[in-house]
């Protein structure tokens, strides 16, 4: 077993982060034999020269630059998902969860991002693949056998699952190609496999990352949403606040796309106060380091104690546990940048990350738009005691609020 070294202050990420590229994840983030099934070929799990080849070839449709032609997309699916939540969810009864009630919105963004507009088959395919996805990776958390690889010759019905949603989701995935060349449509789920048969990548590769922006990222954004929603409903100050700046935006498009607003303070304020895992995915250095004053040799796992650095860290100061999105306001990005975990630090931060910012926040201007937050009990305590997911293997509330449309729109 590899020893590991947990970094508590910004001046160790500094030392460790600069060169995140060239780290070496944990194989198979620990997790053994079902999760190298799953992820362990995806691009936020691999390392090196592997991860800089998959990498270019996946982050094209998630750069900075293209966010602007995903507006559009994300807008009709924000207002059609609350649409379907007033005709036939417990928004009818002035009543949103913000984990359940919001999980498959991000979900349905990222698949038109990959695949053009579902038609009603795939739509159908998709849906029943995340139930056996999720189904899965729950298997995986809760360990045991299935972190062996000689549990693979086992008659299980984990591995028959497993085996059902392998054969089904390589399937679905070049049907999708092959209807996107049918109809000479240059989406990214064409350019990866065209890339993979050119032989850059695998196949499997591009297959176990679409599945980790789908799939395995799904809790992670749902986690980015929800807790937005429970703090909104906390201080209803700052709730009319972000409603007025909303209303009030003359450019809405370039106010969505901008990181300087107090919309965009919330979802980082959110972020820091509720990190989605307390501790990040091991990886190590390919140098020795020095830390704290100590020679952490190369090939050390290293990971971050996220509430010690978001919370505990002495840069935010004496109200560090209070939620004050303002203080994002008051720094510069790059005074921001090893003070916090969010998406990761350095060259190899998470990819998705403009499209997550940029979901969260359209959902976030719909909402305080046309819905006000608040609690359904009277007193909800502090922050720390508010009702999380415990089957969850993030950080994600289970609670409902009180969601009432404004009878002005």
């Amino acid at each position: 077993m590899k020893s590991e070294v947990v970094l508590t202050q910004p001046s160790h990420l500094q030392a460790v982060f600069r060169d995140s590229n060239k780290h070496s994840k944990a194989e198979n983030n620990n997790s053994g034999y079902l999760m190298s099934e799953l992820l362990g070929q995806c691009v936020g799990l691999v390392s090196r020269e592997r991860w800089r080849t998959l990498r270019a070839v996946t982050e094209i449709p998630f750069q900075h630059d293209k966010m602007p032609s995903y507006l559009e997309l994300i807008q009709r699916h924000t207002r059609h998902h609350f649409d379907r939540l007033l005709a036939s969810g417990d928004l009818r009864q002035e009543r949103i969860h913000p984990a359940q009630d919001l999980k498959v919105l991000p979900f349905w963004v990222v698949a038109e991002i990959f695949y053009g507009e579902c038609d009603a088959e795939m739509k159908t395919e998709l849906q029943q693949l995340c139930v056996l996805r999720e189904d899965l990776f729950k298997r995986m958390i809760q360990g045991g056998i299935v972190r062996w690889q000689w549990s693979k010759y086992l008659p299980t019905a984990t591995n028959r699952a497993l085996a059902e949603f392998q054969r089904r989701w390589r399937a679905f995935n070049q049907r999708a190609y092959d209807r996107a060349c049918q109809q000479q449509r240059i989406l990214p789920i064409v350019l990866m496999i065209e890339a993979a048969r050119e032989g850059s990548t695998s196949v499997e590769q591009i297959y176990q990352t679409i599945d980790e922006a789908l799939f395995a990222n799904l809790d992670v954004t749902t986690g980015g949403i929800s807790w937005n929603l429970v703090f909104f409903a906390a201080h209803s100050d700052i709730q009319e606040r972000v409603r007025q700046e909303v209303l009030s935006a003359t450019d809405h498009d370039a106010y969505l796309l901008s990181s300087s607003t107090l919309l965009a303070a919330c979802i980082s304020e959110s972020a820091r106060l509720k990190p989605l895992a307390a501790f990040t995915v091991p990886q190590s250095a390919p140098t020795d380091r020095i830390i704290g004053g100590y020679n952490i040799p190369a090939g050390t796992n290293l990971v971050v104690d996220t509430y010690a650095l978001n919370i505990r860290n002495g840069f935010w100061g004496a109200d560090s546990q209070c939620y004050r999105p303002d203080r994002f306001l008051e720094h510069r990005a790059t005074e921001l940048r090893y003070q916090y975990w969010r998406f990761g630090f350095g060259p190899r931060q998470c990819m998705g990350r403009y499209v997550a910012d940029l979901v969260i926040r359209t959902l976030l201007a719909h909402l305080v738009a046309h819905y006000e937050l608040g609690w359904v009990e009277p007193d909800p305590g502090k922050n720390s005691t508010w009702q999380r997911d415990l089957e969850s293997w993030i950080t994600i509330p289970d609670l409902q609020l009180r969601c009432v449309q404004r009878r002005n729109d």
